[in-house]
């Protein structure tokens, strides 16, 4: 199966590929004409590059979010897009769960990412070995000091130790770094950023009765918009 993947959820996208569970193309791209140019261009340019076609492509693997409020539509219009030209199907995942599979571990997983403004996104995972993360919170955006007294009580109730993933480890790692003596640990830095290899691989995981109608996949915010409807 030939799978794309694509991410433009945060300042830094990405374009992935995978055939027969291996990823064989992988590309970022960051700049000032903004992901609605870069993501088409990167997208061509890295199926170009290993030789794959649009006909080519059996099933789409999208972020839907949190991130960028305009950055999570990005992807998953271009992905809604090729899905209604070429009929392939679409699998989307946020960007909290991407980030929670690329942990490469088992057991509690708490997801955390730079949602700006000095806050967080975050969300707890559960992982069993060879099995994609299962969500086991809501999805919160908060401050690194409400996000600590969160991550205490989810330490003391999953009855395990539990890891902690994200970006914004490197943004806010001083604020947790004294949770390490109640047993909460931070992953290598490696694990931090969202991987779109791996998002490839979460879509190819997914069996063809667990995706729903493309229609119905719509971004993940957490955090409402500024922008704000008129009223009378």
């Amino acid at each position: 199966m030939k799978i794309l993947a694509m991410d433009s959820c945060f300042p830094r996208g990405g374009v992935g590929l995978l055939e027969a569970g291996r990823v064989v193309g992988k590309v970022g791209f960051e700049g000032p004409e903004g992901h609605v140019a870069l993501l088409p261009r990167a997208l061509e340019a890295e199926m170009g590059r290993v030789g794959w076609r649009m006909g080519d492509l059996e099933r789409i693997a999208v972020t839907l979010g949190p991130g960028s409020f305009s950055g999570a539509r990005i992807a998953l219009g271009v992905a809604k897009g090729m899905a209604a030209a070429l009929r392939v199907p679409v699998a989307g995942f946020s960007t909290l769960e991407v980030v929670a599979a690329g942990a490469n571990c088992s057991g509690w997983v708490a997801a955390m990412l730079d949602a700006r403004r000095g806050e967080v996104y975050a969300a707890l995972y559960e992982i069993q070995e060879q099995t994609a993360p299962r969500l086991r919170s809501e999805l919160l955006v908060c401050d690194p000091e409400t996000l600590s007294a969160r991550l205490r009580a989810w330490n003391q109730g999953c009855g395990g130790a539990l890891h902690l993933t994200g970006n914004a480890l490197e943004l806010h790692g001083e604020t947790w770094q004294p949770l390490e003596a109640e047993g909460i640990s931070m992953l290598p830095r490696a694990s931090w950023p969202l991987d779109v290899g791996r998002l490839a691989e979460m879509g190819a995981s997914l069996p063809s009765e667990a995706l729903g109608m493309v229609e119905s996949l719509e971004p993940v915010y957490v955090r409402k918009a500024d922008a704000k409807e008129p009223t009378r």
